[in-house]
């Protein structure tokens, strides 16, 4: 019994996490995000229509984050929009070079996947499990790796 007391508590608990986020971001219609997101500065983020955003993605919004329509976001996503300046000894944190990251339409970026700031990735690009974008992707490309890179042309839809 006290188990199912608790397991509904968390649940309510991440459920109202995620209407929070929802109320600070600009989210389109249709859009589904899954428990465990964390964002930083979600005035920063804009969200399409018909994307979707699974558990544990953190985006780190220090600088603008555009994710376009119909795009699948994975588990476990770190999207980061800033940085500390390599010629710098001290960690000022008001002093990070700030990038923004944009995201196409029709997206797929697997699960675990790091997105570095400043990367621009193109409509209907695919970045594979555990990719690290640190520059940015073609559209309509297969792209995995560390530093993610175009593999292959994504195929065409088919038409059902």
């Amino acid at each position: 019994m006290f188990s199912n007391l608790g397991h509904r508590i968390f649940s309510w608990l991440e459920k109202r996490e995620l209407s929070y986020w929802r109320s600070r971001m600009r989210v389109g219609k249709g859009v589904d995000m899954k428990p465990g997101l964390r964002v930083t500065k979600p005035e920063q983020v804009t969200i399409g229509d018909y994307v979707s955003i699974g558990p544990d993605a953190i985006l780190q919004a220090h600088a603008p984050i555009t994710i376009g329509d119909y795009t699948l976001i994975s588990a476990g996503v770190l999207i980061v929009t800033a940085n500390h300046g390599l010629d710098r000894r001290e960690l000022d944190m008001r002093r990070d070079v700030q990038s923004p990251v944009r995201i196409g339409r029709s997206c797929w970026i697997g699960a675990g996947v790091v997105v570095l700031p400043g990367v621009t990735i193109g409509d209907g690009a695919v970045v594979g499990a555990g990719s690290v974008v640190s520059r940015d992707l073609p559209p309509e490309t297969i792209c995995l790796g560390v530093p993610a890179r175009p593999i292959k042309p994504r195929p065409k839809p088919r038409d059902v």
